[in-house]
């Protein structure tokens, strides 16, 4: 691609190898750098981005951590006068605040594509990471050029661009996104007053709530600190909420107004695709915990046509079988079990 922009990225971790990878096989010139050279190397090495020659850039992807994304993006807007310059940190009013307090926001454009994945280093990048999902932008005070030049590269990676103000970005990812975090630690850290044999219990329930509580806690705690106020402000609400449960004189009542309000506000997730979410049945199979017989179960789904909308698995602790359960529209659940059960499989439920 000739008139894509000369790209050099600074960090080369998960997002900015991935970064890296996806605009090199989109045919953009792209080098790659990092404060520590090993992990430069690696990310060139898997094609992510070759040496920053002597011809400068023509836009700057700051993939650093969030501690110091501000100030590596106020260091090059002026390491390269004629550039554009981006970045990928989850919070982003502090950053466009410190680029404005230097001078310097008609050439930077806050963007924060709402991809990752649970392990992290240039190892882990995948080119295709951000297709389909969405990638906010946030032009403050960029010129349109400035503007243009982020919106092609969430074109070129295949994000769903959404423009938002940063200050708006940062208090709806403290709901979405941060606060979803602190929650799924509290709930996990929790269990440890209880034995092994307690855990145990454990179902599918605790395993959905406290899936991302596994995280690494030092990004998050940067993120914490930048997103300070918007955080401890969603927080507060969530834990008024508990607090009005935990108080009240008849608990089960304000539960069933916590939960009911809870199911109202679950329906507003964006479902498959990005549509509206849908009622989906749960068809729940035992199947044995051994090669081979999922995919059997997926396959004899799919001969049925009944096509699976989602899929969730729950171990057995004590038993080498799993609890797969088929999330199906409605209108085949019924079919999709008598047919299941004639071929041999166990329904557990539906």
């Amino acid at each position: 691609m000739t008139d894509a922009p000369r790209t050099h990225i600074v960090g080369a971790g998960l997002i900015g190898a991935s970064i890296g990878l996806g605009l090199s096989a989109a045919g953009w010139t792209v080098t790659i750098d990092d404060a520590h050279a090993d992990a430069a190397l690696l990310a060139r090495r898997i094609g992510a981005g070759g040496e920053l020659a002597a011809v400068d850039p023509d836009l700057v992807v700051v993939a650093a951590p969030p501690a110091v994304a501000g100030d590596v993006v106020v260091d090059a807007l002026r390491r390269w006068p004629q550039a554009t310059v981006t970045d990928v940190a989850s919070v982003k009013a502090p950053i466009a605040l410190q680029v404005r307090d230097a001078g310097l926001a008609a050439r930077y454009v806050g963007s924060h594509p709402m991809a990752g994945r649970e392990v992290s280093g240039s190892l882990a990048a995948q080119g295709d990471l951000f297709t389909a999902r969405p990638w906010v932008m946030c032009p403050g005070d960029a010129t349109a050029d400035a503007v243009d030049a982020v919106r092609a590269v969430a074109a070129a990676l295949g994000g769903d661009l959404v423009v938002m103000d940063a200050a708006a970005h940062d208090a709806a990812v403290a709901r979405v996104s941060h606060a979803p975090q602190v929650v799924a630690s509290a709930v996990a850290a929790a269990l440890g007053t209880l034995s092994a044999d307690d855990v145990a219990l454990a179902g599918q329930g605790l395993r959905d709530v406290t899936r991302i509580a596994g995280s690494a806690p030092g990004m998050w705690a940067d993120i914490a600190r930048l997103n300070h106020a918007a955080l401890t402000a969603t927080l507060d609400h969530i834990i008024g909420d508990l607090e009005d449960v935990r108080d009240a004189t008849d608990i089960g009542a304000a539960l069933t107004d916590l939960m009911e309000r809870g199911r109202m506000e679950v329906a507003r997730i964006p479902g498959k695709h990005g549509g509206v979410a849908r009622e989906w049945h749960p068809v729940t199979v035992i199947v044995p915990d051994e090669p081979g017989h999922l995919v059997r179960l997926l396959t004899d789904t799919a001969t049925l046509g009944v096509n699976v909308e989602d899929l969730t698995i729950e171990h057995s602790p004590r038993q080498s079988v799993g609890l797969t359960t088929l999330w199906v529209l409605p209108v085949h659940a019924t079919a999709l079990v008598t047919a299941l059960e004639d071929r041999g499989w166990m329904v557990a439920s539906s």
